[in-house]
């Protein structure tokens, strides 16, 4: 519910936020990983149908090259998450969530 909260109120933070509360409540890291972004899916899916049906798709080539470019790379990361040991993901993750939160802040 914060992670949600957070997210709408002030613009982001709900991949650290969420994700590194549940490794902190002694879930496994490709559990709390999987988990956030299952929601983030949901949610993200939501918003889209939302604004589809009251916006209108006028800039329908950005969607379908967003859509591609997550159809070619999400086989891709599934493959090395499965491949990655895990205290290996655990500090990745928070690299790449760092430097993301870093850099949305500029």
């Amino acid at each position: 519910m914060p992670g949600g909260f957070i997210d709408s109120f002030a613009g982001g933070g709900w991949g650290p936020l969420v994700t590194g509360t549940l490794i902190k409540n002694s879930f496994t890291p490709r559990f709390a990983v999987g988990s956030s972004t299952v929601a983030k899916f949901i949610l993200t899916l939501t918003a889209a149908i939302t604004f589809i049906f009251t916006l209108g798709i006028q800039h329908w080539n950005i969607i379908l090259g967003l859509l591609i470019g997550g159809i070619f790379t999400a086989p891709f990361f599934c493959y090395a998450d499965g491949k990655t040991a895990c205290k290996k993901y655990v500090y990745c993750y928070w690299t790449v969530s760092h430097y993301n939160e870093f850099y949305n802040d500029l």
